[in-house]
């Protein structure tokens, strides 16, 4: 029996068919992964207005509003893609649609495959192999003698049963199912990788989407609050109170807040298109998603770098696969080197020869037949001697690759530690920074609620106001981008920790 590092993959083995339906335990392996970034705080967008009137439109009406017509389902069902638009899509039930979906996981899992039947190739060295032959003719043989010649036809067959086994070789064969077995190891460890990165790519582009609805609903505020103050401005204007230059900066305001609520509209198709490319499905489909707002974001880091490092040069599927990949190398050397030695088989045959209707002249035109039985057993020893320096490249050329493969390894190592740092000091930066985005939320809302009702009683000017609406506007969208960069700060140092089960963060 095939041993496989992964158990998981042996279940897929199993499976009727190729990527119908992902193992339990290894969904819900690959989605503990991200189990944890689901704990965000995107707030439930405000209902969304248009120009005139303004009718409210709240988030999910929005989506149904711009979603793109439905795929034809005769050419691309549904079912058959497991996707279910009547479905309300959390990040768990995202990830786990993507496992089924997207193509770079069937080649993962084909490439598995192919590397489970090089190594039973590798192991069918040690059995002996059985040949059948068979042949028939028909001849003629001329032999001189003296005065003439002995001439003799007829019909001939052979059949024969040829058994050859290698008995020894030096370790070639332990060497080629060694490094087989590695690298079975080094597709496993691969199939994992893969599929975090794809859990990675979907919360990153989930993230990126809700982002977009919170700017939508953060530039429809905006928008209502320029329209509101223009209004406020005419209506003084009539009164004698305003200036025509005033008015003007206030639709001005309002002008560029509509292009800016426009704006961010796009960059909502965009995310879409984004995640359903990460969920390897059509952007044809539209998915009903959860509102994460009810939901923590991540409120600490719960481990220091040097630990969270160390956890990744144990348990990071991508480096266990360089180092699969290393062992299987060293077992290449090894075979190299054992081609210098003679290999010792056994050969045997066992066969009969038949004869049939052989007629000879000179003769009294008799004819006969025969039948004999053939067996041969042979102990082979085959030993090449010189061979023009092939072996010795062979082996010079496996320890050069072995080279490469162990510094190949040493610079995932450090690119881990690299992305590691780099990733901790982001996401430590990221919820300082969301700290600060509040309270500058906070404080903007304050000062705006001030001016505008100081402008109402004439204490302040228009100039004033608009700052305001502006500063407020800006920290509106500092606050959406503080949480969005959090979120994925927060993913990816999951990602690049190759956790599973990520304990790296602590929750509000």
């Amino acid at each position: 029996m095939i041993r496989q590092p992964n158990k998981r993959l042996k279940k897929f083995v199993s499976s009727s068919a190729i990527l119908p339906y992902l193992a339990p335990a290894y969904r819900n392996a690959a989605l503990a992964a991200l189990t944890l970034l689901t704990a965000c705080t995107v707030p439930k967008p405000a209902p969304i207005a248009e120009y005139d009137p303004p009718p409210p439109l709240s988030r999910h009406a929005y989506q149904a509003q711009n979603r793109p017509p439905a795929p034809d389902t005769s050419s691309s069902p549904t079912e058959d893609a497991g996707i279910d638009t009547q479905q309300t899509y959390d990040l768990p039930a995202l990830v786990d649609l993507a496992l089924h979906t997207h193509p770079e996981t069937r080649i993962s899992w084909e490439e598995a495959k192919a590397a489970a039947a090089r190594l039973e190739r590798n192991r069918s060295n040690w059995y002996p192999t059985l040949t059948v032959m068979a042949f028939g003719q028909h001849f003629t043989s001329s032999f001189p003698i003296p005065g003439s010649a002995l001439v003799s036809n007829g019909y001939a067959a052979f059949a024969s049963l040829d058994l050859a086994w290698t008995l020894f070789d030096f370790g070639r064969r332990e060497a080629l199912v060694d490094a087989g077995t590695q690298r079975l190891s080094a597709a496993n460890f691969a199939f994992d990788r893969k599929h975090q990165e794809i859990a990675y790519r979907v919360a990153s582009s989930f993230f990126a989407y809700q982002a977009a609805l919170a700017k939508v609903t953060a530039a429809q505020q905006t928008f209502e609050s320029a329209k509101t103050n223009a209004d406020s401005v005419q209506a003084k204007l009539k009164q004698g109170l305003a200036t025509k230059p005033d008015l003007l900066l206030a639709l001005q305001e309002q002008a560029k807040s509509s292009y800016d609520l426009q704006d961010a509209r796009g960059s909502v198709t965009q995310t879409r298109a984004d995640l359903t490319t990460s969920l390897g499905i059509s952007p044809a489909y539209s998915l009903q998603l959860v509102d994460l707002s009810k939901l923590p974001l991540p409120a600490e880091l719960a481990q220091s770098v040097e630990k969270i490092v160390d956890q990744a040069l144990e348990q990071r599927p991508d480096l266990l696969a360089r180092l699969a990949e290393l062992r299987a190398r060293e077992a290449d050397v090894k075979k190299a080197r054992a081609e210098f030695w003679p290999k010792v088989s056994l050969r045997g045959m066992v066969g009969n020869q038949y004869w049939g209707n052989v007629h000879t002249k000179p003769s009294g035109g008799e004819s006969y037949s025969a039948n004999t039985m053939v067996d041969t057993a042979m102990l082979n020893v085959e030993w090449t001697l010189f061979d023009g320096f092939e072996r010795s490249n062979a082996v010079r050329e496996a320890e050069a690759k072995r080279s490469a493969s162990q510094a190949q390894l040493e610079a995932l190592r450090l690119e881990i530690m690299r992305d590691i740092w780099k990733a901790y000091a982001d996401t430590k930066t990221a919820l300082e920074k969301r700290e600060f985005a509040l309270a500058l939320l906070k404080a903007a809302e304050e000062s705006y609620a001030a001016t505008q009702e100081s402008y109402t009683h004439g204490f302040s000017t228009v100039i004033e106001l608009l700052s305001a609406q502006k500063d407020l506007a800006r920290a509106r969208y500092t606050e959406i981008d503080s949480r969005a960069t959090l979120l994925r700060s927060a993913a990816t140092l999951v990602y690049v920790s190759g956790e599973q089960n990520p304990e790296v963060l602590d929750e509000h």
